[in-house]
């Protein structure tokens, strides 16, 4: 999903929830579900959207606006556990946050 489709979405209150993941430390992305799909969030010219912490992530919901009301989680993936043939899939890692309180 491209970031114009997100905020159209938003304001149309279609989107079920949003996961912001964390890989290797450094890396966020944001995983959007809407009807059911869950897409990574894109940059309009297609390449994969990544905010360079979880409060950048935070701060461009906030100003897409439209979130009021939406289940956002933050997830840290850990690449090594999956590297050493544990299951990454295996449980639910998700913590619950909200987009209010934080400075921008």
């Amino acid at each position: 999903m491209k970031l114009n489709e997100l905020t159209e979405k938003a304001h149309a209150h279609q989107i079920d929830e949003i996961v912001i993941e964390s890989t290797e430390g450094d890396i966020f992305t944001l995983k959007v579900t809407s009807g059911g799909n869950t897409d990574t969030l894109l940059n309009e010219d297609g390449t994969i959207l990544t905010p360079k912490s979880l409060n950048a992530a935070k701060t461009l919901l906030r100003d897409i606006g439209g979130m009021e009301g939406v289940p956002l989680y933050f997830k840290h993936s850990v690449t090594h556990d999956e590297m050493m043939g544990s299951n990454a899939e295996s449980a639910d890692d998700r913590m619950s946050i909200t987009l209010e309180g934080q400075d921008r």
